[in-house]
C-alpha cells in the first residue's frame, strides 16, 4: 500500500511480472516453449491506471495474453481486475503491456523467437484486447502550456541495492520503477513541498519504461535525472532518463494526477500549483 491506502504503482509491475513468470515458466514451457524460461529480457514496459486497488484480503485477477509476435521479440497484454462471479461484471485496475525479447544467457545477446515458441505464443494471440492508454492525450480538460526546448531538469543518485538484482545477475525490471519513485518523491520534497498539496496529492495514471541495456551490481549510483515536460489542468508529466557512467541504460515517463485525499477522487490543479509546475518546466506561468 501506498500513503494513500491504494496498491502502489511500483507493485502493480510486481503483479504482472509474477503473472508472466506463471505464463512463460509454466504454462509456455508445457506446451514446448521451455527455452523462454531460461532467457527473456524486458525491452519496454507501459501501464495506465484506471481505478485505485485497496487492501482486501482476497486476491485480484491478473489476465495476460499476447498482442504480438514479431521475429526476435513478443508484447504481452493484461489487466489486473475483478470478476464478477455472478453478473460477469469487470472492474478493471491496470491496463498494461511488455515488450519482451528472448535471451541468450551464454553470449549474453538477444535471440530471435524460434518456431516451438511462436507456436506456443501464437496460441494465446489476441491482437485487439485493450492497451494502455495515457490519460493526457485523451482528457478535453487538459490544456498544455508551451514550454522552454530544455526544461530544467532534477538530478537524483540512485544507489544499486544488492537485492535489486534478479536471477540473471542484473537490476531486475520493477526495481527500474522504484528508482524513478525515489526520485520522484525526492524531486516532491524538494520542490514543491510549500505548494499547496502537490508534494502529498498526486498520484501515478499512466507510467512508461523503456530498457536500454542491462545493469549489473554497482557501487556507483546510477544517476535518475528527470524533467516536467507537460502540465495541464489536472495532470503533469516527467520524463526521466536513468544514466550509468554516462550511458543512458533506460528511459521513462510518468503522468500524475491532483488527487483529493478527502474524497478519494481527482482534483484541478489550484493556480498556485499550476504557475509552480509551469516554473519548473520552463514555461511561463
Amino acid at each position: 500500500m501506498d500513503a494513500f491506502g491504494h496498491v502502489n504503482n511500483v507493485v502493480y509491475l510486481r503483479y504482472l511480472q509474477e503473472a508472466r513468470v506463471d505464463m512463460l515458466f509454466v504454462h509456455a514451457a508445457r506446451h514446448g516453449a521451455e527455452d523462454l524460461a531460461s532467457g527473456v529480457v524486458v525491452s519496454r514496459h507501459e501501464l495506465a491506471c484506471a481505478a485505485p486497488l485497496q487492501f482486501r484480503p482476497w486476491p485480484v485477477r491478473v489476465e495476460t495474453w499476447v498482442r504480438e509476435v514479431r521475429p526476435a521479440s513478443f508484447t504481452l497484454g493484461y489487466e489486473i481486475v475483478d470478476v464478477d462471479p455472478v453478473t460477469g461484471g469487470r472492474t478493471v485496475y491496470v491496463v498494461a503491456t511488455s515488450t519482451l525479447v528472448p535471451y541468450d544467457l551464454d553470449s549474453a545477446r538477444p535471440r530471435r523467437v524460434n518456431d516451438a515458441e511462436r507456436a506456443v505464443l501464437e496460441a494465446y494471440i489476441e491482437p485487439d484486447s485493450p492497451a494502455p492508454r495515457g490519460p493526457a492525450a485523451s482528457s478535453e480538460q487538459e490544456a498544455p502550456t508551451e514550454a522552454a526546448d530544455d526544461p530544467p531538469a532534477f538530478v537524483y543518485p540512485c544507489s544499486v541495492r544488492f537485492d535489486d538484482l534478479d536471477s540473471y545477475g542484473h537490476v531486475n525490471n520493477v526495481t527500474f520503477a522504484e528508482y524513478l519513485q525515489e526520485a520522484r518523491i525526492d524531486f516532491a520534497h524538494r520542490h514543491l513541498a510549500d505548494v499547496g498539496d502537490l508534494s502529498a496529492g498526486s498520484v501515478v495514471a499512466h507510467q512508461a519504461l523503456d530498457y536500454v541495456a542491462p545493469v549489473p551490481f554497482r557501487t556507483e549510483p546510477l544517476i535518475v535525472e528527470g524533467r516536467v515536460t507537460r502540465v495541464g489542468q489536472s495532470s503533469f508529466d516527467i520524463g526521466y532518463e536513468i544514466g550509468a557512467d554516462g550511458v543512458v541504460v533506460a528511459r521513462g515517463s510518468a503522468t500524475l494526477v491532483g488527487w483529493n485525499m478527502a474524497d478519494g477522487a481527482a482534483r484541478v490543479w489550484e493556480t498556485e500549483e499550476r504557475n509552480a509546475l509551469n516554473k519548473l518546466r520552463g514555461a511561463a506561468a
